[in-house]
């Protein structure tokens, strides 16, 4: 296969964007004067002379010598601009937003589609006819078909569920045939799929701190295509599948560094339909921004599964690089 078809194969992840969070602002409404103040002012003007000022004037203004009417108008006008304007006093400077906190009690997702640069290092066959595989990454780039790598997380409050996948088809013309054959062409088609559910454990927010508790299945479904060139025996071809599920438990720790840079690691182990399986990841983080993360570490996953006349004894470890996007 070309390198622009292998290269192809890596933007076969789907990559979720998701929404924005809201942000709530605090508003007052500014007390303004009660008008009557102005009824206060307006009532205080000085009486004409002639009236008693004990009781009101029954007067109409129009009745009213010019020079009075004008001293009248000139109060009511006073009044009405000072209950129309606000004291400064009474005027409160609008506050800043502040973001809305997230709520625990609501779900809370992330998409992480990643890449594993691994190399892969065991034994693979059936019944008698086993081949030794030890390819580097290169290597294993090289004979790449197609792959798909992915996590989804879930989380609402202390809960939390975890599902992994991950699948690969490689072709590998250099595994080693063992005495008996002259060469081997091997083909490997591997599906892992690892459902979880958690609970936290510890967190310290102001640390930006947790510890989970994992656990779940990781089920296995490997086909195997071997075509051994003649040797000792003669030529041969053999092509087998097999599927198990193991039961796996763990734990997930975070630890934030600064507001950008975090640190992260989980490990597991477990068994059933395999002798014994276990896998470990350790690395860090970079917030790009509040709803997308890049994520980076080194990862290996180990099974040993022999039964019904089938060998899958491989370890796959390397670096690997994802990206997160939180809704």
């Amino acid at each position: 296969m070309s390198y622009i078809h292998k290269l192809g194969s890596l933007i076969c992840v789907a990559l979720v964007v998701a929404s924005i969070g809201a942000i709530s602002l605090n508003a007052q409404t500014p007390v303004e004067n009660s008008p009557t103040s102005a009824v206060a002012s307006t009532s205080s003007t000085v009486a004409p002379k002639g009236v008693d000022n004990k009781k009101p004037s029954t007067t109409p203004v129009e009745n009213l010598p010019l020079d009075e009417k004008s001293e009248v108008s000139s109060s009511e006008d006073t009044a009405t601009t000072s209950a129309a304007t606000p004291s400064a006093t009474t005027t409160n400077a609008p506050t800043t937003p502040r973001p809305q906190a997230v709520d625990q009690d609501k779900w809370q997702f992330q998409v992480t589609p990643y890449f594993w640069l691994a190399s892969a290092h065991g034994t693979v066959g059936l019944v008698n006819r086993t081949a030794t595989v030890d390819e580097s990454f290169g290597d294993i780039f090289n004979t790449l078909n197609f792959f798909i790598m992915g996590t989804f997380e879930a989380r609402k409050g202390k809960f939390i569920s975890l599902t992994d996948l991950e699948y690969i088809n490689i072709s590998d013309e250099k595994a080693t045939p063992g005495p008996f054959f002259s060469a081997v062409d091997a083909g490997f088609k591997t599906f892992i799929f690892d459902p979880e559910v958690g609970y936290r454990l510890l967190e310290n927010s102001a640390k930006g701190a947790s510890l989970d508790v994992m656990g779940g299945a990781r089920v296995w479904s490997v086909k195997t295509d071997l075509e051994f060139g003649a040797g000792i025996l003669p030529a041969a071809r053999i092509e087998a599948s097999r599927s198990w599920v193991d039961a796996v438990g763990g734990l997930r720790g975070k630890m934030a560094l600064s507001e950008k840079l975090f640190l992260t690691g989980k490990f597991d182990l477990g068994g059933g339909g395999s002798k014994f399986t276990w896998q470990v990841f350790g690395g860090g983080g970079y917030n790009i921004n509040p709803k997308i993360a890049l994520t980076f570490g080194y990862r290996a996953l180990d099974v040993n599964y022999d039964k019904n006349n089938f060998v899958y004894d491989m370890n796959q470890r390397g670096p690997i690089v994802g990206l997160g996007f939180r809704f």
